[in-house]
């Protein structure tokens, strides 16, 4: 399987943030001052979190280890040392992570871990452009030697501002991998709840009661029906085709056994049998 697209993008944009970021946070270049009192207007100075350097625009000298103390003690560059470094660690480890979420060398990638570590170079990105966006803000009130009289941005601050960048762009860009995880999740959902709904609706399956009740319609009477019952002499001619199951009348009868066999003439199949214990099948 190829690499997807956006995890592309996230693992280049990713490093580039976080070789930018490493240079912005050690170079002595957040803020530049020129034009100074008692020193050639070629010498400028340079600010940044760790060290301030003087250098000389004409004959390239540089001098580095400027003590200021009222610098240094703002709160906004020592919140800035902080947040840099933190945001270094943790870019480093979202890295990692989604590395080892994309896995080249496997066929599949695993969107999941990508989109984590996305999440986690995101944050690396916003904790890097609060300290860079604060320090810019901040810059220009800032305490500067006696007779400076301009202040410019510093091309570690750029620096800074593009690493930031780079870093919430990649990250934002793998967090787009938690896409197909999420459809797949509901793609299941919605199959399991269709699945349930549809056994809810379903009713249990009764079995039918068997019915005692036997029925044989004679075909060569059209107008009327024949019905009687098994192991019962007794038949009724009627046009319904059945006949409830009854114990046969002449046991019911004690006076006489024959009755009721007489309606034979009636249409009673020849092929039935009486079950009668007696001859009255011969009148």
């Amino acid at each position: 399987m190829r690499t997807p697209t956006v995890m592309i993008i996230g693992m280049v944009l990713a490093p580039c943030g976080l070789v930018l970021n490493l240079t912005s946070t050690v170079a002595p270049a957040w803020r530049t001052l020129s034009s100074l009192l008692n020193r050639p207007t070629n010498v400028i100075m340079n600010q940044g979190l760790w060290d301030i350097c003087q250098e000389s625009t004409t004959y390239q000298d540089k001098t580095c280890g400027v003590a200021n103390s009222d610098y240094f003690s703002q709160q906004v560059v020592q919140v800035a040392r902080g947040l840099m470094i933190v945001s270094l660690v943790v870019n480093g480890l979202g890295i990692a992570l989604a590395s080892w979420g994309v896995r080249c060398w496997e066929e599949v990638p695993n969107f999941l871990i990508s989109a984590f570590g996305g999440v986690v170079i995101f944050i690396s990105g916003i904790l890097s452009l609060i300290p860079i966006a604060w320090y810019n803000n901040q810059m220009y009130t800032m305490p500067a030697p006696d007779g400076q009289l301009y202040t410019y941005v510093g091309y570690a601050l750029v620096l800074g501002y593009l690493g930031s960048c780079f870093e919430i762009i990649g990250g934002f860009s793998l967090m787009l991998c938690f896409v197909p995880p999420c459809e797949k999740y509901i793609q299941n959902w919605k199959k399991t709840s269709s699945s349930m709904y549809y056994s809810k609706k379903q009713t249990p399956y009764k079995e039918k009661p068997i019915s005692h009740i036997y029925s044989i319609q004679n075909p060569d009477y059209s107008s009327n029906n024949i019905g009687y019952s098994i192991e019962n002499d007794n038949y009724k001619h009627s046009n319904k085709a059945s006949s409830v199951v009854s114990n046969p009348r002449s046991y019911t009868n004690p006076m006489d056994v024959t009755a009721g066999e007489h309606p034979r003439s009636y249409g009673r199949p020849g092929s039935q049998m009486s079950s009668l214990p007696c001859d009255s099948d011969l009148l």
